[in-house]
């Protein structure tokens, strides 16, 4: 005998087809978990999935083998989406003449690399004198005030590029914009540093997955 779920499931993939934006999240995810469960209604998996991640935005850095009916298969799918994600921005960074003219264009290019990290990255982007993407660089991971972030060694990475410019940027894993003390004097340690060099460093960015901290426009920097 068919499956109930069976003709629900077509139904749902009528309607995306035709109007996307009338679906619940909940009905966007279960079609989603359709290509990775099969054999089962994943109706109720797509909103237990949404409950415990208090919504849709939270969905990349939930475990998603954590609810019953999903397992591994599930994780590495969302993680493959996020990918996705993460490169389709990288590509738009690199094409983008202006990135700096913003640092809403930076969040959204760094936001599905390490928005949703468990662990704090420190990435520096390295530009141009006409602020174009020279280069993208992991400097650490694990926590910033632990790290060996060294102005030399992104200057370095600076001069290997041809550029004249940083933007630094970390995450906080916790979910927390506020700035720590570390976080306050790593960014001068590095301001300094980087100016004997004459590469200027034009913003240092906190990320996490809901948003972003800007020391430029803080007054921070």
């Amino acid at each position: 005998m068919k499956k109930h779920y069976h003709g629900h499931r077509s139904r749902l993939k009528e309607r995306f087809s035709q109007n996307p934006e009338s679906m619940f999240d909940y009905e966007i995810i279960e079609l989603l978990l359709g290509y990775v469960v099969k054999g089962k209604d994943v109706k109720p998996m797509a909103k237990d999935l949404l409950k415990h991640c208090e919504g849709i935005s939270g969905i990349f850095g939930y475990k998603s083998s954590d609810i019953k009916g999903l397992g591994e298969e599930s994780d590495l799918f969302f993680r493959l989406i996020r990918e996705f994600y993460r490169r389709v921005n990288l590509d738009k960074a690199e094409k983008e003449k202006s990135l700096v003219d913003s640092p809403d264009k930076v969040y959204e290019f760094l936001k599905y690399h390490i928005g949703y990290s468990e662990r704090e990255v420190f990435v520096v982007l390295l530009l141009d004198s006409s602020n174009t993407v020279k280069g993208y660089e992991v400097m650490s991971e694990g926590t910033v005030n632990q790290a060996n972030v060294y102005p030399r060694e992104i200057a370095n990475k600076a001069l290997q590029k041809g550029a004249t410019a940083a933007i630094i940027c970390h995450n906080h894993p916790s979910a927390n914009l506020k700035p720590s003390n570390d976080d306050l004097r790593i960014t001068r340690k590095i301001k300094e540093g980087l100016s004997l060099f004459d590469i200027a460093l034009l913003d240092h960015l906190i990320i996490t997955a809901q948003g972003f901290l800007s020391f430029k426009r803080e007054g921070y920097l």
